[in-house]
Protein backbone atom coordinates (compact mmCIF):
# COMPACT_ATOMS: atom_id res chain seq x y z
CA UNK A 1 0.00 0.00 0.00
CA UNK A 2 1.56 3.29 -1.13
CA UNK A 3 0.37 6.73 0.00
CA UNK A 4 -0.21 9.18 -2.87
CA UNK A 5 0.08 12.96 -2.76
CA UNK A 6 -2.96 14.92 -1.53
CA UNK A 7 -3.90 18.00 0.49
CA UNK A 8 -7.16 16.95 2.14
CA UNK A 9 -7.79 13.26 1.44
CA UNK A 10 -5.57 10.25 2.00
CA UNK A 11 -5.17 8.29 -1.24
CA UNK A 12 -3.40 4.94 -1.39
CA UNK A 13 -2.30 2.76 -4.29
CA UNK A 14 -3.16 -0.83 -3.44
CA UNK A 15 -1.68 -3.96 -5.01
CA UNK A 16 -4.14 -6.86 -4.72
CA UNK A 17 -4.76 -10.27 -6.26
CA UNK A 18 -7.44 -8.83 -8.54
CA UNK A 19 -5.40 -5.87 -9.71
CA UNK A 20 -4.16 -2.45 -8.66
CA UNK A 21 -6.52 0.09 -7.13
CA UNK A 22 -6.73 3.62 -5.71
CA UNK A 23 -8.29 3.86 -2.25
CA UNK A 24 -9.58 7.30 -1.22
CA UNK A 25 -10.15 7.99 2.48
CA UNK A 26 -11.73 11.45 2.80
CA UNK A 27 -10.35 14.05 5.18
CA UNK A 28 -12.55 15.11 8.07
CA UNK A 29 -12.55 18.73 6.84
CA UNK A 30 -14.45 17.72 3.68
CA UNK A 31 -17.49 16.41 5.51
CA UNK A 32 -19.22 19.80 5.77
CA UNK A 33 -18.61 20.83 2.18
CA UNK A 34 -19.03 17.63 0.13
CA UNK A 35 -22.33 15.94 -0.69
CA UNK A 36 -21.27 12.33 -1.19
CA UNK A 37 -24.49 11.31 -2.95
CA UNK A 38 -23.94 14.09 -5.49
CA UNK A 39 -20.30 13.07 -5.92
CA UNK A 40 -21.20 9.41 -6.49
CA UNK A 41 -23.78 10.22 -9.14
CA UNK A 42 -21.49 12.65 -10.95
CA UNK A 43 -18.63 10.13 -11.01
CA UNK A 44 -20.92 7.65 -12.75
CA UNK A 45 -21.82 10.25 -15.38
CA UNK A 46 -18.17 11.24 -15.91
CA UNK A 47 -17.05 7.60 -16.10
CA UNK A 48 -19.65 6.93 -18.81
CA UNK A 49 -18.01 9.76 -20.78
CA UNK A 50 -14.58 8.12 -20.25
CA UNK A 51 -13.41 11.13 -18.25
CA UNK A 52 -13.27 9.57 -14.77
CA UNK A 53 -12.02 6.28 -13.36
CA UNK A 54 -15.08 4.04 -12.87
CA UNK A 55 -15.77 3.34 -9.18
CA UNK A 56 -15.32 -0.23 -7.96
CA UNK A 57 -16.64 0.58 -4.48
CA UNK A 58 -18.30 3.75 -3.23
CA UNK A 59 -19.72 4.41 0.25
CA UNK A 60 -21.84 7.54 0.22
CA UNK A 61 -22.13 7.66 4.01
CA UNK A 62 -18.36 7.70 4.60
CA UNK A 63 -16.93 8.92 1.30
CA UNK A 64 -14.66 5.87 0.95
CA UNK A 65 -14.00 5.31 -2.74
CA UNK A 66 -12.09 2.61 -4.63
CA UNK A 67 -11.29 2.79 -8.34
CA UNK A 68 -8.95 0.79 -10.51
CA UNK A 69 -5.53 2.40 -10.70
CA UNK A 70 -3.96 3.65 -13.91
CA UNK A 71 -0.34 4.04 -14.96
CA UNK A 72 0.64 7.65 -14.34
CA UNK A 73 3.36 9.25 -16.46
CA UNK A 74 6.01 11.14 -14.51
CA UNK A 75 6.09 14.80 -15.46
CA UNK A 76 3.81 16.53 -17.93
CA UNK A 77 3.95 15.83 -21.68
CA UNK A 78 4.52 18.94 -23.83
CA UNK A 79 0.97 18.75 -25.19
CA UNK A 80 -0.63 18.53 -21.74
CA UNK A 81 -2.46 21.91 -22.03
CA UNK A 82 -3.97 20.76 -25.34
CA UNK A 83 -4.99 17.37 -23.91
CA UNK A 84 -6.56 18.96 -20.85
CA UNK A 85 -8.36 21.63 -22.88
CA UNK A 86 -9.84 19.00 -25.20
CA UNK A 87 -10.96 16.92 -22.22
CA UNK A 88 -12.68 19.84 -20.48
CA UNK A 89 -14.30 20.81 -23.78
CA UNK A 90 -15.72 17.30 -24.04
CA UNK A 91 -17.06 17.48 -20.48
CA UNK A 92 -18.62 20.93 -20.86
CA UNK A 93 -20.06 20.12 -24.27
CA UNK A 94 -21.37 16.66 -23.37
CA UNK A 95 -25.00 17.77 -22.93
CA UNK A 96 -25.13 15.70 -19.75
CA UNK A 97 -26.22 17.00 -16.38
CA UNK A 98 -24.49 16.79 -13.01
CA UNK A 99 -26.24 17.04 -9.68
CA UNK A 100 -25.56 20.14 -7.61
CA UNK A 101 -24.41 23.60 -8.67
CA UNK A 102 -21.42 25.79 -7.89
CA UNK A 103 -22.59 29.14 -6.49
CA UNK A 104 -19.55 31.41 -6.21
CA UNK A 105 -21.21 34.24 -4.24
CA UNK A 106 -22.66 31.71 -1.76
CA UNK A 107 -19.28 30.00 -1.33
CA UNK A 108 -17.57 33.34 -0.70
CA UNK A 109 -20.25 34.36 1.79
CA UNK A 110 -19.96 31.05 3.66
CA UNK A 111 -16.19 31.33 4.06
CA UNK A 112 -16.50 34.98 5.00
CA UNK A 113 -18.97 34.30 7.80
CA UNK A 114 -16.88 31.44 9.15
CA UNK A 115 -13.58 33.32 9.17
CA UNK A 116 -14.94 36.67 10.33
CA UNK A 117 -16.09 35.00 13.55
CA UNK A 118 -12.43 34.33 14.44
CA UNK A 119 -10.56 37.44 15.67
CA UNK A 120 -7.19 36.03 14.57
CA UNK A 121 -8.31 36.23 10.94
CA UNK A 122 -9.94 39.67 11.02
CA UNK A 123 -6.91 41.49 9.60
CA UNK A 124 -6.25 38.80 7.00
CA UNK A 125 -9.85 38.95 5.82
CA UNK A 126 -10.06 42.76 5.89
CA UNK A 127 -7.65 43.02 2.98
CA UNK A 128 -10.08 40.97 0.90
CA UNK A 129 -13.25 42.85 1.85
CA UNK A 130 -13.50 44.96 -1.29
CA UNK A 131 -12.85 42.02 -3.58
CA UNK A 132 -15.33 39.78 -1.76
CA UNK A 133 -17.97 42.51 -1.98
CA UNK A 134 -17.34 42.70 -5.73
CA UNK A 135 -17.67 38.92 -6.14
CA UNK A 136 -20.87 38.75 -4.12
CA UNK A 137 -22.32 41.70 -6.03
CA UNK A 138 -21.85 39.77 -9.28
CA UNK A 139 -24.47 37.16 -8.31
CA UNK A 140 -26.91 38.32 -11.00
CA UNK A 141 -24.21 38.24 -13.69
CA UNK A 142 -22.96 34.80 -12.68
CA UNK A 143 -26.42 33.29 -12.33
CA UNK A 144 -27.20 34.34 -15.91
CA UNK A 145 -24.37 32.23 -17.32
CA UNK A 146 -25.14 28.90 -18.98
CA UNK A 147 -24.15 26.17 -16.51
CA UNK A 148 -22.33 23.06 -17.72
CA UNK A 149 -21.17 19.84 -16.02
CA UNK A 150 -17.87 20.79 -14.38
CA UNK A 151 -15.12 19.16 -12.35
CA UNK A 152 -14.55 22.32 -10.27
CA UNK A 153 -11.19 21.25 -8.78
CA UNK A 154 -8.74 20.86 -11.67
CA UNK A 155 -5.56 21.00 -9.57
CA UNK A 156 -2.47 19.13 -10.86
CA UNK A 157 -3.03 16.20 -8.49
CA UNK A 158 -6.48 15.62 -9.96
CA UNK A 159 -5.37 15.56 -13.61
CA UNK A 160 -3.46 12.36 -14.28
CA UNK A 161 -1.34 12.01 -17.40
CA UNK A 162 -1.61 8.37 -18.53
CA UNK A 163 -0.53 6.48 -21.68
CA UNK A 164 -4.16 6.77 -22.80
CA UNK A 165 -4.40 10.51 -22.20
CA UNK A 166 -5.50 12.68 -19.29
CA UNK A 167 -7.88 11.20 -16.71
CA UNK A 168 -9.56 13.21 -13.96
CA UNK A 169 -9.91 12.05 -10.37
CA UNK A 170 -11.44 13.55 -7.20
CA UNK A 171 -14.92 14.64 -8.29
CA UNK A 172 -15.87 15.80 -4.76
CA UNK A 173 -16.81 19.33 -5.83
CA UNK A 174 -18.19 18.46 -9.28
CA UNK A 175 -21.39 20.28 -10.16
CA UNK A 176 -23.14 22.33 -12.79
CA UNK A 177 -21.11 25.52 -13.02
CA UNK A 178 -20.14 28.50 -15.10
CA UNK A 179 -17.66 27.05 -17.66
CA UNK A 180 -15.21 29.85 -16.84
CA UNK A 181 -14.62 28.30 -13.40
CA UNK A 182 -12.96 25.11 -14.69
CA UNK A 183 -10.99 27.07 -17.28
CA UNK A 184 -9.73 29.75 -14.88
CA UNK A 185 -8.96 27.27 -12.12
CA UNK A 186 -6.98 24.98 -14.43
CA UNK A 187 -4.94 27.86 -15.89
CA UNK A 188 -4.04 29.14 -12.42
CA UNK A 189 -3.38 25.83 -10.69
CA UNK A 190 -1.21 24.44 -13.48
CA UNK A 191 0.69 27.71 -13.85
CA UNK A 192 0.18 27.86 -17.61
CA UNK A 193 2.29 30.36 -19.50
CA UNK A 194 0.46 32.64 -21.96
CA UNK A 195 1.32 30.29 -24.84
CA UNK A 196 0.09 27.28 -22.84
CA UNK A 197 -3.09 29.11 -21.88
CA UNK A 198 -3.76 29.96 -25.52
CA UNK A 199 -3.22 26.31 -26.54
CA UNK A 200 -5.47 25.15 -23.68
CA UNK A 201 -8.31 27.49 -24.68
CA UNK A 202 -7.97 26.69 -28.38
CA UNK A 203 -8.22 22.95 -27.62
CA UNK A 204 -11.21 23.66 -25.38
CA UNK A 205 -12.98 25.43 -28.26
CA UNK A 206 -12.21 22.46 -30.50
CA UNK A 207 -13.63 20.04 -27.93
CA UNK A 208 -16.79 22.14 -27.56
CA UNK A 209 -17.33 23.47 -31.09
CA UNK A 210 -21.03 24.31 -30.79
CA UNK A 211 -20.59 26.69 -27.84
CA UNK A 212 -18.78 29.95 -27.24
CA UNK A 213 -15.72 30.08 -25.02
CA UNK A 214 -16.07 32.56 -22.11
CA UNK A 215 -14.79 36.01 -22.99
CA UNK A 216 -11.35 37.11 -21.84
CA UNK A 217 -12.93 39.62 -19.47
CA UNK A 218 -15.18 36.99 -17.92
CA UNK A 219 -12.27 34.57 -17.64
CA UNK A 220 -10.12 37.18 -15.87
CA UNK A 221 -12.97 37.91 -13.46
CA UNK A 222 -13.26 34.20 -12.68
CA UNK A 223 -9.51 33.92 -12.15
CA UNK A 224 -9.84 36.48 -9.38
CA UNK A 225 -12.75 34.52 -7.95
CA UNK A 226 -10.78 31.26 -8.02
CA UNK A 227 -7.81 32.85 -6.25
CA UNK A 228 -10.08 34.44 -3.64
CA UNK A 229 -11.74 31.11 -2.87
CA UNK A 230 -8.35 29.38 -2.73
CA UNK A 231 -7.15 32.00 -0.22
CA UNK A 232 -10.27 31.60 1.91
CA UNK A 233 -9.91 27.81 1.81
CA UNK A 234 -6.30 28.02 2.98
CA UNK A 235 -7.19 30.43 5.79
CA UNK A 236 -9.82 27.91 6.89
CA UNK A 237 -7.18 25.16 6.98
CA UNK A 238 -5.08 27.27 9.36
CA UNK A 239 -8.18 28.00 11.45
CA UNK A 240 -8.77 24.26 11.77
CA UNK A 241 -5.26 23.68 13.08
CA UNK A 242 -3.41 22.52 9.98
CA UNK A 243 0.21 23.51 9.30
CA UNK A 244 0.30 27.31 9.51
CA UNK A 245 3.72 27.48 7.84
CA UNK A 246 2.35 25.68 4.78
CA UNK A 247 -1.12 27.16 4.40
CA UNK A 248 -0.69 30.80 5.51
CA UNK A 249 1.86 31.75 2.80
CA UNK A 250 -0.33 30.00 0.23
CA UNK A 251 -3.39 31.94 1.41
CA UNK A 252 -1.61 35.29 1.30
CA UNK A 253 -0.09 34.65 -2.13
CA UNK A 254 -3.49 33.76 -3.61
CA UNK A 255 -5.08 36.74 -1.92
CA UNK A 256 -2.55 39.18 -3.35
CA UNK A 257 -2.79 37.66 -6.82
CA UNK A 258 -6.58 38.02 -6.74
CA UNK A 259 -6.34 41.62 -5.59
CA UNK A 260 -3.95 42.60 -8.37
CA UNK A 261 -6.26 41.02 -10.95
CA UNK A 262 -9.56 42.53 -9.85
CA UNK A 263 -9.43 45.76 -7.92
CA UNK A 264 -12.82 46.89 -6.61
CA UNK A 265 -14.10 50.05 -8.27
Amino acid sequence: MQLQAGLTNRVYRLEAERGTFFLRLPGAETQERVDRAVEAGNIEVAAALDLALPPVFCRQDTGILITRAVEVIDGRPPDFPTELGTLIGRLHGSNTRFSGSLDLPAIVQSYRQLLSSKPDFAAELAALDGLLDTLIAQEELLSSQLLVPSHCDLSPGNCLSTPDGVRLIDWEFSAMADPAWDLAYAILEHGFSQDQEDAFLEAYRFGRPSCDCPSRRHLDFMKAGCDAVSALWAFEQVMRGRDRNAFMPFARERRERALTRLRPE
